[in-house]
């Protein structure tokens, strides 16, 4: 790292055997220097996606545990060039943790209608053909409730009271079942390589 003005610039750092078995055996100066490269690496990262200083902060700190565990627990990692790869697909994977916890503490609003879901445009898919015959394929792969509930509401477009009725649920947890069909719609679709709109 060297400084241009008043900006730290990150240096590309070569990784190795030797390196990793140093960060492992917990070699201080080793560590103060993966700390320091990739804290900096992954402010920049973390600033460009979440606002909150303390969340930065905690989502560093556990990538750094994370990754100085798996070393030191598994006896380190197979390709040492890689590490940097290795960081931040573990910081990748805190963020969606993060993600999903607060997700799962946001309380829905108390009202008569459901939000729209912008995620995916099944009206503009039902128009084209093509679109249609893809998503018929998709809804294929699902799990049969899921398979069902998605056509129901989407293709056949029938009521929620009637969907409610046919499935023996409530309209609260018919949006959860609702919510599960469309993240599984989405992985399937993101397997085959389109993009969901």
């Amino acid at each position: 790292m060297y400084y241009h003005g008043r900006k730290a610039v990150l240096e590309p750092q070569q990784f190795d055997q030797d390196y990793v078995r140093r960060l492992t055996d917990g070699d201080p100066s080793v560590e103060r220097h993966f700390t320091v490269y990739f804290g900096q690496m992954l402010l920049i990262k973390l600033r460009s996606r979440i606002r909150s200083p303390q969340m930065i902060e905690d989502i560093r700190q556990e990538t750094f545990l994370r990754v100085l565990s798996r070393l030191r627990e598994r006896g380190g990692i197979d390709h040492p060039e890689r590490l940097g790869g290795f960081v931040n697909s573990v910081c990748n994977n805190i963020i969606l943790e993060s993600y999903r916890t607060g997700k799962r503490n946001v309380q829905m609003p108390e009202t008569d209608f459901d939000p729209v879901d912008k995620t995916i445009n099944m009206d503009g898919a039902l128009v084209d053909r093509e679109r249609k015959a893809l998503i018929r394929q998709v809804l294929a792969e699902l799990a049969e409730i899921d398979r069902r509930i998605l056509e129901m509401l989407f293709l056949e477009e029938k009521d929620k009271d009637e969907v409610c009725a046919a499935m023996s649920v409530n309209r609260d947890y018919l949006r959860v079942l609702v919510h599960r069909a469309r993240i599984r719609f989405r992985a399937v679709l993101s397997k085959r390589n389109y993009a969901v709109q």
